[in-house]
């Protein structure tokens, strides 16, 4: 009686060591960066940048828009007396 009662706690401790709960596969993502230019502080003093063609210019920046000269002024497009 002995024996089998030693057996079946050793067919026991055999049997639960062999069963495991089943592994989650393993994804490894990559982080995806957006180059965004940081934003002004509150109480800055920069001029904001004006747009033309997607592309951002500073203040003071001149441009040739339609055969016509722009000049940025505080991220508004002022028209020169130039042509180009």
């Amino acid at each position: 009686m002995k024996r089998s009662i030693a057996l079946t706690f050793i067919a026991v401790a055999v049997l639960a060591g062999c069963s495991s709960e089943p592994k989650q596969p393993t994804v490894v993502e990559k982080p995806v960066y957006i180059a965004v230019p940081p934003a002004a502080a509150a109480g800055s003093t920069t001029a904001p940048a004006c747009v033309y063609a997607s592309q951002a210019y500073s203040q003071g920046s001149i441009s040739c828009q339609d055969r016509n000269q722009y000049r940025c002024d505080n991220g508004v497009w002022s028209r020169t007396t130039n042509a180009c």
